[in-house]
């Protein structure tokens, strides 16, 4: 087969989705790996793809962890020969002060053997920006946003060229916003003058579309690139004016007036502020929702028999269910609170939950056929892709932006949406109904 245009290795599998629906919105033939398979299974399944986002989980384990995997990866993608490699992490840049994003830098960057890479975290069609060096959600400092309060990568120093810093024993530098305004030609400059400088990291300022586009052009002949899913807005022009990407559409647009898909699963692991309003615009419609307690879950003391049966109602008489971990700032502290008196640290309390919804979700699907699978969290989306063997995600157009419908290809071959907790409209899980919908 052809050589790849594209390989990416995500931090968490709605990172790769997200990526991933970017690329398939432009026409890009991209296929989303769970885990790292075996070689020859990963060939066969990117056969006539142009691009694979390989979701390894590298966001809240060990930095030597994450180093490691991150060179799994890259060894097991290498024979397919991409064009370009990425090192994909979230727009609010999730991470704590020892990694993982530094670190698996880090990690690409000696095994691919290159001296010089950007940082491109914002994702202005999301409201995330750079500027000077300081990232912003919306009209927010990052350490101002809703991502202070994150349980397990807090966010509270919004310079992002100390925090990578702080991450890497690489010259972390910036390309500010003057050149990167100036167009493509003063930005690859710049490239070229930090580079000359011994950065090799430049985070890179970005406040709006047409930056990201100039930040594209001017970073096109990269071998390594890294930062958010903008890339997958600003590289495919570039790649189909140098005659490398056939003119193709996206795949399974979404019908005209699709109905409303009955019989789908929902389930959210996310306490993010958007998460928890997409819940309560569900609960409004009418629809059910099973609110599990997180010390129930983590502890081993929840019903699972019950919500099992409950879900296997709704599901059976095609009507959507939500299973819910969520809950506000304050929950989240009281139940932090009782995990550290149980001995378990927020790392482990976060496992412990996904591990509890990913048990709940499996029983369901052997038990009752569902039209379709939603998942809101990062973490929860990682731990039931991997408990649910999904395998790898044939990746279809934007239900918004950054959330693609996808199909599964492996145990459960059912349509799957993996949507970051941060990501989303307050009715997008009306939304993704519909999408499913016009796919059945």
């Amino acid at each position: 087969m052809p050589g790849l245009l594209f390989a990416a290795i995500a931090d968490d599998d709605t990172g790769a989705s997200d990526l991933a629906g970017m690329l398939a919105e432009r026409g890009v033939r991209t296929l989303l790996v769970i885990d790292i398979p075996e070689s020859e299974q990963l060939a066969a399944w990117l056969e006539g793809f142009d691009a694979a986002i390989m979701a390894v989980g590298t966001r809240n384990i060990d930095p030597g962890a994450a180093r490691k995997r991150t060179v799994e990866a890259i060894r097991r993608l290498r024979p397919l020969e991409p064009e370009m490699f990425a090192i994909k992490y979230c727009s609010t840049f999730d991470s704590t002060e020892r990694g993982n994003i530094g670190p698996a830098i880090d990690a690409a960057m000696t095994e691919l053997g290159t001296d010089f890479t950007i940082a491109l975290p914002a994702l202005p069609v999301n409201g995330r920006t750079t500027y000077m060096g300081h990232h912003f959600v919306w009209d927010r400092l990052l350490s101002d946003s809703p991502m202070r309060h994150h349980p397990l990568t807090p966010m509270t120093n919004p310079n992002l060229v100390d925090f990578l810093a702080r991450q890497t024993t690489r010259k972390v530098g910036l390309a500010a916003y003057a050149a990167v305004d100036a167009g493509e030609e003063r930005l690859r400059a710049e490239f070229d003058r930090l580079r000359a400088r011994g950065v090799e990291i430049a985070i890179v300022d970005c406040l709006c579309d047409r930056h990201v586009e100039t930040i594209c052009r001017a970073a096109a002949d990269l071998k390594l690139i890294t930062g958010s899913s903008a890339p997958g807005i600003g590289l495919p022009p570039v790649w189909r004016e140098r005659g490398r990407l056939r003119q193709t559409a996206a795949t399974g647009q979404q019908k005209p007036g699709a109905r409303l898909a009955g019989g789908c699963l929902i389930v959210a692991g996310s306490c993010s502020e958007a998460t928890r309003g997409q819940n309560a615009w569900f609960r409004e419609q009418g629809w059910r929702v099973v609110s599990i307690d997180p010390r129930m879950l983590a502890g081993g003391r929840l019903d699972l028999e019950r919500v099992i049966a409950t879900a296997a109602r709704e599901l059976e008489a095609s009507r959507p269910v939500l299973l819910t971990t969520s809950a506000g700032p304050e929950d989240v502290a009281q139940v932090q609170a009782w995990a550290r008196a149980q001995g378990m640290t927020p790392e482990e309390l976060g496992r412990a939950i996904s591990s509890g919804l990913t048990e709940l979700a499996r029983q369901i699907l052997d038990q009752v056929p569902v039209a379709g699978l939603v998942i809101a969290g990062g973490e929860t989306a990682g731990a039931l892709s991997r408990g649910l063997a999904l395998g790898a995600l044939e990746v279809g157009p934007n239900i918004e932006p950054g959330v693609p419908l996808c199909r599964a290809l492996g145990r459960f071959p059912i349509p799957v949406v993996l949507k970051s907790g941060n990501f989303g409209s307050r009715d997008f899980y009306g939304r993704a109904l519909r999408a499913i919908g016009g796919r059945l």
